[in-house]
């Protein structure tokens, strides 16, 4: 490994650089400027780091967000100085809330030249608040040995920072002086031989190394048979690991257990058996509030994102653990609950196995009600339906391909109308923020050297999202869009307020009136737009291996919402008649 340097700038970033391959940082995301030459020429000269143009900030820190999300490390953020870096600002929020590693720099003039009117200079120093896990400005360069020591631990301890003992974004604020490129300068002297700078990095260990297994016995707390587990969105990235954990966990209790879409556990259905996916339609019903209430609940990360189950936690006052890997208190609902610290990547709480499954077998007489009157009505339909969507899309998507969701409308569909498979697919989310900032972008993110990937989204939050399409020029592997453009934000028509009238309609639905066919053309993207059921189905079972595609569906927003209410109340009756 050379270590010929052309300047002293260029020697503080290789050193930058080098420490965080050695960390396990894989991937760069470079945004273009003239203050971060000297990191944007150090990440694109190291080997084992893939470096990454993309032009906006904004869509960049969302793109880092998505490939983060996928490997479970730290990917890497440069911009140069001023307005630049505030534009990391959306990302870095959903990655604190998330628990998505992130190490943002962010280049900045030198001291000298901060509040003086120098261009393209803003106050870094804290840019991002409170939600980065934790932050520094760095000193400006120097060529010591003692120095580049200095630098090489604090990158270390701060990339490790974004793992344990809880994940999430750093910030490392840069200054440097002139010059900024690689351009020979005769008067540095380098402390370096080839030698010495090729085991300068060794040893360094990786993040994940600092983060242990926590021992936790719940025995005495999961002391009933009737009891439930709750499994919400995933938030800071999973592996197979995770999976393995909960299942042993639900297998040694044999509660049912009640799993959002928005995480794996139903698309591995045969190591779930007591999974229930309709239970926010169960939760409506009088029978939830009877021989369904459990005394115990042991909640999985976040809360699933239905209101009706979240309103039944709170109107039976069922005492709560939640385990959660990022602290905090996750009980939105203010009822008798603990939270505690526990990552299922790491390991598994103890609890005594239990062989009663009576009170899982109701829920799931009641669960198997709710599927079969939902499969009858989604058979009968002709046209197109949103719901129906996500159904499709949980029994077609490839084996263990990736599924990006769009916040809004989307989730809600999934929550009720994904049903429970085998084809392990990994499904990522945006659900600490909860906005539909940089959906497209995170979708690029996530597809980016990955399996084949899909996004299911709506028409606002594509459109929020534009520039997330630029990155298509430079991506690696596939990306399936799976539009539902219902013209206009469908979720509001679930609320009081759809009966405002105009101003509903101008204010809240915000129509757009996009032709996604040219949309498409611009930014190079096929377009599909099937005509039946079959034909989308058969669109989304070919998968490309390379780029991105969009499939439109178009569906008609108020009918789709009136026929989800009265489906739901249907149900709901039916189920007032069921003996459990």
């Amino acid at each position: 490994m050379s270590c010929q340097f052309a300047n002293l700038n260029e020697l503080w970033s290789r050193t930058i650089a080098e420490t965080l391959r050695a960390k396990g940082v894989r991937y760069a995301v470079i945004c273009p400027g003239s203050r971060s030459s000297p990191l944007a020429f150090a990440f694109a000269r190291t080997k084992g780091i893939e470096a990454i143009s993309v032009l906006d900030e904004r869509s960049a820190a969302f793109f880092a967000l998505g490939l983060a999300k996928r490997e479970g490390v730290a990917t890497v953020l440069v911009c140069t100085s001023g307005t630049a870096a505030a534009n990391f600002f959306p990302a870095i929020i959903e990655a604190s809330e998330s628990g998505v590693p992130l190490f943002a720099l962010t280049a900045d003039r030198p001291h000298e030249l901060r509040g003086c009117r120098a261009g393209q200079t803003i106050d870094q120093v804290g840019l991002y608040g409170a939600y980065p896990v934790d932050q520094m400005e760095l000193a400006l360069p120097e060529a010591s040995l003692e120095k580049l020591g200095d630098l090489r631990e604090m990158v270390s301890v701060l990339c490790n920072r974004t793992f344990a003992p809880r994940s999430g974004p750093v910030h490392v604020n840069v200054p440097f002086r002139d010059p900024l490129p690689p351009l020979k300068d005769e008067s540095f002297r380098n402390p370096f031989s080839d030698d010495s700078w090729e085991n300068y990095f060794d040893g360094l260990g990786t993040p994940k190394e600092t983060r242990s297994p926590v021992e936790l016995d719940l025995s005495s707390f999961a002391d009933t048979d009737r009891g439930v587990v709750i499994v919400g969105a995933t938030l800071a990235p999973y592996g197979d690991c995770w999976v393995t954990n909960v299942a042993a966990l639900s297998a040694a209790l044999k509660w049912p257990v009640l799993a959002d879409a928005l995480n794996p556990i139903r698309n591995h259905s045969d190591r779930f058996p007591n999974c229930v996916s309709g239970y926010d339609v169960i939760c409506r019903s009088s029978i939830a509030d009877g021989n369904l209430a459990p005394e115990k609940a042991i909640v999985v990360g976040d809360l699933p994102i239905s209101k009706m189950l979240r309103s039944w936690l709170e109107r039976n006052d069922i005492e709560m653990v939640f385990l959660n890997a990022l602290g905090g208190n996750f009980d939105s609902t203010h009822g008798r609950s603990e939270n505690l610290y526990f990552d299922f990547n790491c390991g598994l709480p103890e609890v005594r196995d239990r062989s009663n499954r009576a009170f899982a077998e109701n829920w799931l007489k009641a669960d198997r009600l709710v599927q079969d009157h939902a499969r009858i009505r989604l058979e009968a339909l002709g046209g197109f339906f949103e719901g129906k969507v996500a159904s499709v899309l949980s029994r077609h998507l490839p084996s263990e391909s990736s599924l990006f969701v769009s916040n809004s409308m989307p989730p809600r569909d999934m929550e009720f109308f994904w049903g429970p498979n085998n084809r392990g697919v990994n499904v990522h989310c945006s659900r600490g923020a909860n906005g539909i900032d940089g959906i497209l972008s995170t979708a690029m993110g996530v597809a980016h050297g990955g399996k084949p990937s899909f996004l299911l989204t709506g028409d606002l939050a594509l459109l929020h999202d534009s520039n997330g399409a630029l990155i298509s020029s430079v991506l690696k592997g596939s990306l399936t869009i799976v539009l539902v453009n219902n013209s206009g934000g469908g979720i509001f028509e679930m609320l009081p307020v759809a009966s405002l009238g105009e101003e509903f309609e101008q204010f809240f639905v915000t129509d757009q009136q996009i032709d996604f066919s040219n949309w498409a053309v611009t930014y190079g993207i096929e377009y599909k737009r099937p005509e039946s059921w079959s034909e989308f189905t058969a669109l989304i079972e070919r998968v490309p291996e390379a780029g991105v595609r969009l499939i439109e569906v178009v569906t008609d927003r108020k009918a789709d919402s009136k026929m989800r209410k009265q489906w739901f109340a249907e149900i709901v009756e039916t189920l007032g008649t069921l003996s459990v």
